[in-house]
Protein backbone atom coordinates (compact mmCIF):
# COMPACT_ATOMS: atom_id res chain seq x y z
CA UNK A 1 0.00 0.00 0.00
CA UNK A 2 1.21 3.27 -0.81
CA UNK A 3 2.22 5.72 1.46
CA UNK A 4 0.13 9.26 2.23
CA UNK A 5 1.76 12.27 3.40
CA UNK A 6 0.00 15.38 3.86
CA UNK A 7 1.67 18.52 2.81
CA UNK A 8 1.16 22.08 4.15
CA UNK A 9 3.27 24.72 2.15
CA UNK A 10 2.30 28.39 1.79
CA UNK A 11 4.67 28.68 -0.88
CA UNK A 12 3.16 27.64 -4.19
CA UNK A 13 6.75 26.80 -6.23
CA UNK A 14 7.85 24.74 -3.09
CA UNK A 15 4.39 23.26 -2.58
CA UNK A 16 4.36 21.70 -6.20
CA UNK A 17 7.64 20.94 -6.50
CA UNK A 18 7.93 18.79 -3.08
CA UNK A 19 4.13 16.96 -4.04
CA UNK A 20 6.27 16.18 -7.40
CA UNK A 21 8.76 14.95 -6.52
CA UNK A 22 7.16 12.80 -3.72
CA UNK A 23 4.76 11.38 -6.27
CA UNK A 24 7.52 10.51 -8.40
CA UNK A 25 8.86 8.55 -5.86
CA UNK A 26 5.53 6.52 -5.54
CA UNK A 27 4.09 8.79 -2.30
CA UNK A 28 0.49 9.15 -2.24
CA UNK A 29 0.32 13.22 -1.40
CA UNK A 30 -2.14 15.57 -0.51
CA UNK A 31 -1.09 19.25 -0.42
CA UNK A 32 -2.56 22.16 1.62
CA UNK A 33 -1.63 25.73 1.18
CA UNK A 34 -2.31 27.16 4.77
CA UNK A 35 -2.97 25.85 8.23
CA UNK A 36 -6.88 26.29 8.53
CA UNK A 37 -6.71 23.85 4.90
CA UNK A 38 -4.38 21.67 7.06
CA UNK A 39 -6.96 21.76 10.16
CA UNK A 40 -9.79 20.72 7.61
CA UNK A 41 -7.37 17.72 5.82
CA UNK A 42 -6.22 16.22 9.24
CA UNK A 43 -9.59 15.90 10.01
CA UNK A 44 -10.92 14.11 7.67
CA UNK A 45 -8.75 11.43 6.86
CA UNK A 46 -5.37 9.47 8.17
CA UNK A 47 -2.11 9.88 7.32
CA UNK A 48 1.16 8.50 7.19
CA UNK A 49 3.24 11.47 7.31
CA UNK A 50 2.91 15.00 7.65
CA UNK A 51 5.50 17.54 6.46
CA UNK A 52 4.51 20.68 7.84
CA UNK A 53 5.89 24.24 7.39
CA UNK A 54 6.62 25.81 10.86
CA UNK A 55 4.97 29.70 9.42
CA UNK A 56 1.68 29.10 7.99
CA UNK A 57 -0.75 31.41 7.48
CA UNK A 58 -4.19 31.07 9.87
CA UNK A 59 -2.81 28.65 11.77
CA UNK A 60 0.75 28.36 12.67
CA UNK A 61 2.37 24.77 12.05
CA UNK A 62 3.15 23.77 15.72
CA UNK A 63 -0.68 24.18 15.96
CA UNK A 64 -1.44 21.99 13.27
CA UNK A 65 1.44 19.43 14.58
CA UNK A 66 -0.85 18.90 17.65
CA UNK A 67 -3.89 18.40 15.64
CA UNK A 68 -2.15 15.76 13.51
CA UNK A 69 -0.30 13.81 16.16
CA UNK A 70 -3.80 13.91 18.49
CA UNK A 71 -5.44 12.49 15.16
CA UNK A 72 -2.56 10.18 14.08
CA UNK A 73 -0.97 9.10 16.84
CA UNK A 74 1.07 6.74 15.37
CA UNK A 75 2.01 9.12 12.32
CA UNK A 76 5.57 10.20 11.77
CA UNK A 77 5.86 14.77 11.38
CA UNK A 78 8.23 16.32 9.61
CA UNK A 79 8.93 20.63 10.55
CA UNK A 80 10.16 22.76 8.07
CA UNK A 81 11.03 26.06 8.35
CA UNK A 82 13.40 29.26 6.83
CA UNK A 83 13.94 30.60 10.34
CA UNK A 84 15.78 27.90 12.10
CA UNK A 85 16.53 28.05 15.60
CA UNK A 86 17.36 25.78 18.52
CA UNK A 87 14.62 27.06 20.25
CA UNK A 88 11.78 26.14 16.94
CA UNK A 89 13.33 22.89 16.67
CA UNK A 90 13.17 21.93 20.57
CA UNK A 91 9.65 22.96 20.37
CA UNK A 92 8.88 21.04 17.45
CA UNK A 93 10.47 17.75 19.08
CA UNK A 94 8.89 18.21 22.28
CA UNK A 95 5.53 18.69 20.57
CA UNK A 96 5.74 15.30 18.77
CA UNK A 97 7.51 16.13 15.24
CA UNK A 98 9.62 13.18 14.26
CA UNK A 99 12.36 15.58 12.52
CA UNK A 100 13.30 18.76 11.28
CA UNK A 101 14.46 20.65 7.87
CA UNK A 102 15.95 23.80 7.14
CA UNK A 103 14.75 25.46 4.22
CA UNK A 104 16.25 25.39 1.68
CA UNK A 105 16.99 22.11 1.36
CA UNK A 106 18.02 19.41 -1.03
CA UNK A 107 15.00 17.64 -2.66
CA UNK A 108 17.21 13.98 -2.22
CA UNK A 109 17.53 14.81 1.52
CA UNK A 110 14.32 14.90 2.39
CA UNK A 111 13.38 11.50 0.30
CA UNK A 112 16.66 9.89 2.21
CA UNK A 113 14.83 11.10 5.54
CA UNK A 114 11.17 9.82 4.14
CA UNK A 115 12.49 6.80 3.09
CA UNK A 116 14.62 6.25 6.83
CA UNK A 117 12.18 7.04 8.81
CA UNK A 118 9.19 5.08 7.11
CA UNK A 119 11.57 1.89 7.17
CA UNK A 120 12.10 2.54 11.13
CA UNK A 121 8.17 2.74 11.50
CA UNK A 122 7.24 -0.43 8.94
CA UNK A 123 10.76 -2.03 11.56
CA UNK A 124 8.52 -1.26 14.74
CA UNK A 125 5.27 -2.23 13.05
CA UNK A 126 6.75 -5.70 12.58
CA UNK A 127 8.11 -6.04 15.57
CA UNK A 128 5.01 -5.36 17.65
CA UNK A 129 4.37 -8.46 19.81
CA UNK A 130 2.79 -11.44 17.58
CA UNK A 131 -1.17 -11.04 17.89
CA UNK A 132 -1.20 -7.16 18.03
CA UNK A 133 -3.10 -6.01 14.94
CA UNK A 134 -4.22 -2.58 13.35
CA UNK A 135 -6.75 -1.48 11.40
CA UNK A 136 -6.72 2.21 10.78
CA UNK A 137 -6.36 3.49 14.30
CA UNK A 138 -8.10 0.86 15.63
CA UNK A 139 -5.75 -1.63 17.83
CA UNK A 140 -6.95 -5.34 18.97
CA UNK A 141 -5.90 -9.02 19.46
CA UNK A 142 -8.88 -10.57 19.87
CA UNK A 143 -11.09 -12.50 17.70
CA UNK A 144 -14.24 -10.29 17.47
CA UNK A 145 -12.59 -7.24 16.49
CA UNK A 146 -10.30 -9.21 13.87
CA UNK A 147 -14.37 -10.54 12.19
CA UNK A 148 -15.70 -6.31 13.03
CA UNK A 149 -12.29 -5.26 11.02
CA UNK A 150 -12.62 -8.10 8.74
CA UNK A 151 -16.61 -6.56 8.02
CA UNK A 152 -15.39 -2.90 7.63
CA UNK A 153 -12.53 -3.84 5.21
CA UNK A 154 -15.63 -5.73 3.14
CA UNK A 155 -18.37 -2.47 3.89
CA UNK A 156 -15.68 0.24 2.89
CA UNK A 157 -14.86 -0.64 -0.47
CA UNK A 158 -18.89 -0.20 -1.27
CA UNK A 159 -21.41 2.91 -1.09
CA UNK A 160 -23.85 1.23 1.48
CA UNK A 161 -25.10 2.96 4.34
CA UNK A 162 -23.51 1.32 7.77
CA UNK A 163 -25.03 1.51 11.02
CA UNK A 164 -22.10 1.14 13.97
CA UNK A 165 -23.94 -0.07 17.26
CA UNK A 166 -21.94 -0.54 20.44
CA UNK A 167 -21.81 0.76 24.15
CA UNK A 168 -20.37 4.27 24.77
CA UNK A 169 -17.07 4.60 24.86
CA UNK A 170 -16.30 0.84 22.13
CA UNK A 171 -14.94 3.54 19.32
CA UNK A 172 -17.62 4.13 17.04
CA UNK A 173 -16.41 7.00 15.64
CA UNK A 174 -12.99 5.35 15.47
CA UNK A 175 -14.69 2.53 12.94
CA UNK A 176 -16.19 5.22 11.34
CA UNK A 177 -13.09 7.09 10.40
CA UNK A 178 -11.62 3.67 9.49
CA UNK A 179 -14.20 3.00 6.83
CA UNK A 180 -14.13 6.26 5.47
CA UNK A 181 -9.75 5.68 4.91
CA UNK A 182 -10.77 3.02 3.20
CA UNK A 183 -12.80 3.36 1.16
CA UNK A 184 -12.60 5.57 -2.50
CA UNK A 185 -13.83 8.60 -0.72
CA UNK A 186 -10.54 9.30 1.31
CA UNK A 187 -9.77 12.30 -0.62
CA UNK A 188 -13.19 13.60 0.55
CA UNK A 189 -14.11 14.98 4.12
CA UNK A 190 -15.20 12.98 6.68
CA UNK A 191 -17.65 15.91 8.40
CA UNK A 192 -18.58 14.20 12.03
CA UNK A 193 -22.02 15.43 13.85
CA UNK A 194 -22.70 14.42 17.68
CA UNK A 195 -26.65 14.57 17.35
CA UNK A 196 -27.13 14.48 21.34
CA UNK A 197 -24.92 17.05 21.75
CA UNK A 198 -27.19 19.84 19.44
CA UNK A 199 -30.35 20.88 20.57
CA UNK A 200 -33.07 19.61 18.66
CA UNK A 201 -34.36 23.02 17.40
CA UNK A 202 -30.53 23.64 15.66
CA UNK A 203 -30.10 20.66 14.84
CA UNK A 204 -31.87 20.60 11.75
CA UNK A 205 -29.92 23.86 10.55
CA UNK A 206 -26.79 22.30 11.85
CA UNK A 207 -27.02 19.11 9.16
CA UNK A 208 -28.71 21.52 6.22
CA UNK A 209 -27.74 24.54 5.97
CA UNK A 210 -29.94 27.85 6.39
CA UNK A 211 -30.96 30.45 4.39
CA UNK A 212 -30.42 34.45 5.70
CA UNK A 213 -33.04 35.51 7.36
CA UNK A 214 -34.56 31.70 8.23
CA UNK A 215 -34.75 32.32 11.76
CA UNK A 216 -33.91 34.82 14.49
CA UNK A 217 -30.03 35.43 14.79
CA UNK A 218 -29.79 33.78 11.02
CA UNK A 219 -27.89 37.13 9.36
CA UNK A 220 -26.46 35.25 6.74
CA UNK A 221 -26.73 32.07 4.45
CA UNK A 222 -25.08 29.07 5.91
CA UNK A 223 -23.92 25.39 4.35
CA UNK A 224 -24.73 22.71 6.17
CA UNK A 225 -23.07 19.68 7.32
CA UNK A 226 -24.13 17.44 4.69
CA UNK A 227 -23.06 20.21 1.80
CA UNK A 228 -19.44 20.65 3.35
CA UNK A 229 -19.24 16.46 3.28
CA UNK A 230 -20.09 16.40 -0.29
CA UNK A 231 -18.31 13.77 -2.47
CA UNK A 232 -16.72 12.25 1.08
CA UNK A 233 -18.63 11.05 4.08
CA UNK A 234 -20.84 11.94 7.06
CA UNK A 235 -20.36 10.45 10.47
CA UNK A 236 -24.30 10.71 12.61
CA UNK A 237 -23.50 9.75 16.29
CA UNK A 238 -26.53 8.99 18.44
CA UNK A 239 -28.78 9.47 15.21
CA UNK A 240 -31.60 8.35 17.24
CA UNK A 241 -31.45 11.67 18.69
CA UNK A 242 -32.71 13.29 16.05
CA UNK A 243 -36.24 15.31 15.69
CA UNK A 244 -39.16 14.40 13.48
CA UNK A 245 -38.20 17.40 10.64
CA UNK A 246 -34.51 16.70 10.44
CA UNK A 247 -35.00 12.71 10.61
CA UNK A 248 -37.36 13.35 7.50
CA UNK A 249 -35.09 15.16 5.72
CA UNK A 250 -32.49 12.73 6.44
CA UNK A 251 -34.39 10.20 5.21
CA UNK A 252 -34.86 12.14 1.47
CA UNK A 253 -30.97 12.45 1.26
CA UNK A 254 -31.01 9.12 1.65
CA UNK A 255 -33.24 7.66 -0.82
CA UNK A 256 -32.87 11.07 -3.14
CA UNK A 257 -29.54 12.44 -2.83
CA UNK A 258 -31.58 15.92 -2.35
CA UNK A 259 -32.87 18.75 0.42
CA UNK A 260 -33.62 22.36 0.69
CA UNK A 261 -31.68 24.22 3.11
CA UNK A 262 -33.90 25.94 6.53
CA UNK A 263 -36.24 28.67 4.93
CA UNK A 264 -35.10 27.98 1.51
CA UNK A 265 -36.56 26.81 -1.48
CA UNK A 266 -33.93 25.75 -3.95
CA UNK A 267 -33.31 21.80 -4.22
CA UNK A 268 -29.97 20.98 -3.40
CA UNK A 269 -28.16 18.01 -4.84
CA UNK A 270 -25.47 16.10 -2.58
CA UNK A 271 -23.02 12.81 -2.90
CA UNK A 272 -22.53 11.94 0.93
CA UNK A 273 -22.10 8.04 2.13
CA UNK A 274 -23.66 8.37 5.55
CA UNK A 275 -22.01 6.75 8.45
CA UNK A 276 -24.12 6.58 11.68
CA UNK A 277 -24.12 4.86 15.10
CA UNK A 278 -26.02 4.35 18.31
CA UNK A 279 -25.95 2.90 21.83
CA UNK A 280 -29.29 2.35 22.01
CA UNK A 281 -31.51 -0.41 20.53
CA UNK A 282 -32.61 0.91 17.26
CA UNK A 283 -35.96 -1.57 17.03
CA UNK A 284 -37.29 0.02 20.49
CA UNK A 285 -36.87 3.65 19.34
CA UNK A 286 -39.11 2.61 16.45
CA UNK A 287 -41.73 0.83 18.63
CA UNK A 288 -41.84 3.94 21.40
CA UNK A 289 -41.89 6.33 18.06
CA UNK A 290 -38.73 7.76 18.14
CA UNK A 291 -37.26 6.65 15.19
CA UNK A 292 -39.49 6.49 11.75
CA UNK A 293 -39.22 2.79 10.72
CA UNK A 294 -38.56 3.94 6.96
CA UNK A 295 -35.53 5.83 8.08
CA UNK A 296 -34.62 2.53 10.59
CA UNK A 297 -34.42 0.33 7.26
CA UNK A 298 -31.96 2.52 5.24
CA UNK A 299 -29.89 3.85 8.35
CA UNK A 300 -29.38 -0.24 8.93
CA UNK A 301 -28.29 -1.67 5.33
CA UNK A 302 -24.92 -2.75 7.15
CA UNK A 303 -24.87 -3.29 11.09
CA UNK A 304 -21.78 -3.38 12.57
CA UNK A 305 -21.77 -4.14 16.05
CA UNK A 306 -18.84 -3.66 18.39
CA UNK A 307 -18.33 -5.60 21.58
CA UNK A 308 -18.25 -4.11 24.83
CA UNK A 309 -14.28 -4.19 26.38
CA UNK A 310 -15.22 -6.54 28.77
CA UNK A 311 -16.23 -9.16 26.47
CA UNK A 312 -12.54 -9.06 24.78
CA UNK A 313 -10.38 -8.77 27.35
CA UNK A 314 -7.50 -9.65 25.01
CA UNK A 315 -7.83 -6.13 23.56
CA UNK A 316 -6.85 -4.60 27.04
CA UNK A 317 -3.34 -5.09 27.24
CA UNK A 318 -2.65 -4.00 23.51
CA UNK A 319 -4.64 -0.96 23.82
CA UNK A 320 -2.92 0.64 27.44
CA UNK A 321 0.49 0.07 25.98
CA UNK A 322 -0.96 2.15 23.26
CA UNK A 323 -1.74 4.70 25.70
CA UNK A 324 1.64 4.51 27.24
CA UNK A 325 3.10 5.92 23.98
CA UNK A 326 0.66 8.34 23.51
CA UNK A 327 0.67 10.06 26.95
CA UNK A 328 4.22 9.35 27.78
CA UNK A 329 6.10 10.30 24.87
CA UNK A 330 4.90 14.23 24.81
CA UNK A 331 5.66 14.57 28.89
CA UNK A 332 8.82 13.46 28.00
CA UNK A 333 8.11 10.31 30.02
CA UNK A 334 9.69 6.92 29.16
CA UNK A 335 7.18 4.40 30.65
CA UNK A 336 8.63 0.72 29.89
CA UNK A 337 5.10 -0.97 30.66
CA UNK A 338 2.93 -1.76 33.59
CA UNK A 339 3.67 -4.25 36.19
CA UNK A 340 2.09 -7.97 36.68
CA UNK A 341 -0.26 -7.28 39.44
CA UNK A 342 -1.95 -3.87 37.71
CA UNK A 343 -2.48 -6.13 35.01
CA UNK A 344 -4.16 -8.44 36.72
CA UNK A 345 -6.33 -5.82 37.71
CA UNK A 346 -6.70 -4.18 34.19
CA UNK A 347 -7.78 -7.36 32.51
CA UNK A 348 -10.65 -8.20 36.04
CA UNK A 349 -12.09 -4.78 35.90
CA UNK A 350 -15.18 -4.29 33.99
CA UNK A 351 -14.96 -1.47 32.26
CA UNK A 352 -18.50 0.12 32.03
CA UNK A 353 -17.32 2.78 29.92
CA UNK A 354 -15.62 0.80 27.93
CA UNK A 355 -12.26 2.20 25.66
CA UNK A 356 -12.85 5.33 26.57
CA UNK A 357 -12.27 4.65 30.25
CA UNK A 358 -9.24 2.60 30.12
CA UNK A 359 -8.02 5.32 28.23
CA UNK A 360 -8.68 8.10 30.85
CA UNK A 361 -7.41 5.72 33.45
CA UNK A 362 -4.17 5.09 31.29
CA UNK A 363 -3.52 9.33 30.83
CA UNK A 364 -3.89 9.52 34.74
CA UNK A 365 -1.85 7.48 35.93
CA UNK A 366 0.73 8.33 32.87
CA UNK A 367 0.56 11.62 33.99
CA UNK A 368 0.84 11.58 37.73
CA UNK A 369 3.22 8.54 38.49
CA UNK A 370 6.83 8.89 39.28
CA UNK A 371 7.66 5.51 38.54
CA UNK A 372 9.44 4.28 35.02
CA UNK A 373 6.38 1.38 35.28
CA UNK A 374 2.95 1.32 36.14
CA UNK A 375 1.74 -0.19 39.85
CA UNK A 376 -1.60 -0.52 40.93
CA UNK A 377 -0.69 2.36 43.21
CA UNK A 378 -0.73 4.38 40.08
CA UNK A 379 -3.71 2.61 38.25
CA UNK A 380 -6.23 2.49 41.62
CA UNK A 381 -8.67 5.52 42.12
CA UNK A 382 -11.74 6.11 43.66
CA UNK A 383 -13.67 5.41 40.80
CA UNK A 384 -12.06 2.59 39.51
CA UNK A 385 -11.26 0.24 42.89
CA UNK A 386 -11.09 1.20 46.27
CA UNK A 387 -7.81 1.99 47.30
CA UNK A 388 -6.69 0.23 51.09
CA UNK A 389 -5.44 1.74 53.82
CA UNK A 390 -2.05 0.34 52.98
CA UNK A 391 -0.35 1.25 49.62
CA UNK A 392 -0.28 -1.51 47.33
CA UNK A 393 -2.56 -3.91 49.18
CA UNK A 394 -5.91 -3.77 48.26
CA UNK A 395 -8.58 -3.35 51.15
CA UNK A 396 -10.64 -6.73 50.20
CA UNK A 397 -10.37 -9.34 47.46
CA UNK A 398 -10.24 -8.15 43.74
CA UNK A 399 -13.45 -9.84 42.79
CA UNK A 400 -15.79 -8.10 45.93
CA UNK A 401 -13.93 -4.79 45.22
CA UNK A 402 -14.99 -5.29 41.94
CA UNK A 403 -18.65 -6.27 42.94
CA UNK A 404 -18.82 -3.26 45.50
CA UNK A 405 -17.80 -1.08 42.42
CA UNK A 406 -20.62 -2.08 39.80
CA UNK A 407 -22.69 -1.83 42.86
CA UNK A 408 -21.94 1.66 43.95
CA UNK A 409 -22.30 2.65 40.18
CA UNK A 410 -25.66 1.32 39.55
CA UNK A 411 -26.74 2.76 42.65
CA UNK A 412 -25.83 6.08 41.66
CA UNK A 413 -27.14 5.83 38.12
CA UNK A 414 -30.22 4.77 39.07
CA UNK A 415 -30.28 7.70 41.57
CA UNK A 416 -29.54 10.38 39.38
CA UNK A 417 -32.33 9.52 37.14
CA UNK A 418 -34.86 8.74 40.02
CA UNK A 419 -35.08 5.39 39.83
CA UNK A 420 -35.94 4.98 36.19
CA UNK A 421 -34.40 1.70 34.65
CA UNK A 422 -34.84 2.24 31.05
CA UNK A 423 -33.29 5.61 31.41
CA UNK A 424 -30.38 4.09 33.62
CA UNK A 425 -30.22 1.03 30.72
CA UNK A 426 -29.36 3.63 28.02
CA UNK A 427 -26.91 5.74 30.29
CA UNK A 428 -25.05 2.82 31.24
CA UNK A 429 -25.46 1.39 27.26
CA UNK A 430 -27.18 -1.70 28.14
CA UNK A 431 -30.26 -3.84 27.83
CA UNK A 432 -32.86 -3.38 30.28
CA UNK A 433 -32.63 -7.27 30.64
CA UNK A 434 -29.03 -7.08 31.24
CA UNK A 435 -29.62 -4.10 33.93
CA UNK A 436 -32.44 -6.60 35.93
CA UNK A 437 -30.11 -9.56 35.86
CA UNK A 438 -27.15 -7.11 37.11
CA UNK A 439 -29.53 -5.55 39.71
CA UNK A 440 -30.25 -9.39 41.12
CA UNK A 441 -27.07 -10.51 40.98
CA UNK A 442 -25.95 -7.58 43.19
CA UNK A 443 -28.62 -7.68 45.59
CA UNK A 444 -29.71 -4.64 44.59
CA UNK A 445 -33.60 -5.93 42.91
Amino acid sequence: MRQHILLVEDEPILRVTLANDLAEEGYEVTTAADGAEGLGLIRGRGFDLALLDLKLPKFDGLTLLGAFKAANPQGLAIMMTAYGTIQSAVAAIKAGATDYLLKPFPPEDLLALLSGLLAQGRRLEEERPAGIRRFGDLIYASEKMARVCDLIATVARSEATVLIQGETGTGKELVARAIHQHSDRRAHPLISVACAAIPETLLEAELFGHEKGAFTGAIRERKGRFELAHRGSIFLDEVVDMGPAAQAKLLRVLQEKEFERVGGTQTLKVDVRVISATRKRLEEEVLAGRLREDLFYRLKVIPVILPPLRERKEDISPLAEHFLEKYGGPLGKEIRGINPEACRHLLAYPWPGNIRELEACIQRAVTLTKNAVLSLEDLVCEDLLPASDQVGTPAQPLTDAIRETERRYLQEVLQSVGGQRKRAAEILGISRKTLWKKLKQLGLE
